[in-house]
């Protein structure tokens, strides 16, 4: 089953988002509620002008981790009822090395709208506190061969492209990484995006181990062999 992906540079998103931004999020600080296997589990309130939201994050138990990725939504939910709950990936890639952080929230699928699910402070403010918090090999930057050829990126976004949470007259598309004072090059994979490439139908029926595979193998992470089983 092929992987839907984008990479997306900082310097091709528009500058109002980049402008809008600066005041978005607070400042917080996680609480760990639990230790197992390798990885330590806090908890955190995002917040800022436009609310809040509780999240969750997962570190692996080492220094500097092997990448950071940011996932939209904690959940996805289909019409016939199929659903999934998503910390088992979040936390099948935590074991393999990266940091992840998960709002908690609920994805739609199909969306109603056009604007469904792309709500985006609290995704943003979720990849901020990353890379405020979070130490990533080679500072997150990407790593390249001799022949300046990227073999290895240090952040990833699973989720749809977001609404500019500034932008109030219509839904100026970005995502997390790319919004300002913070511009980090990112690995996309299309989680609830409805125009163009998507990777929803995958989450919904194995978990998401192909575009888990995918991110281990493109953030340079451990083996993943299957979804974890949140304990």
């Amino acid at each position: 089953m092929r992987v839907c992906l984008t990479l997306l540079a900082a310097a091709l998103l528009t500058s109002p988002i980049a402008l809008a931004q600066d005041k978005l999020c607070e400042s917080v600080k996680a609480t760990t509620v639990n230790r197992s296997a390798g990885v330590t589990v806090q908890a955190v309130t995002l917040s800022g002008k436009w609310g809040s939201n509780s999240a969750t994050i997962f570190l692996p138990d080492r220094e500097i981790t092997e990448g950071a990725v940011v996932l939209s939504h904690s959940a996805i939910q289909s019409p016939t009822g199929t659903s999934v709950d998503l910390l088992p990936f979040a936390l099948t890639l935590a074991r393999a090395g990266a940091a992840v952080v998960v709002p908690s929230r609920t994805l739609t699928w199909p969306p109603i709208t056009r604007t469904t699910n792309r709500e985006g402070a609290a995704v943003t403010c979720a990849a901020h506190w990353m890379i405020e918090n979070v130490r990533v090999v080679n500072n997150g930057e990407p790593v390249t061969n001799q022949n300046g050829v990227v073999v290895r990126q240090g952040y990833g976004y699973v989720g749809p492209r977001l609404c500019d949470p500034d932008v109030a007259d219509h839904c100026s598309l970005y995502t997390p990484f790319g919004s300002s004072p913070y511009y980090r090059k990112e690995v996309w994979v299309p989680v609830g995006e409805s125009e163009g490439g998507d990777n929803t139908s995958q989450m919904l029926s194995t978990g998401g181990l192909q575009p888990a595979q995918f991110l281990q193998r493109t953030l340079g992470l451990g083996p993943i062999e299957a979804i974890v089983t949140v304990p």
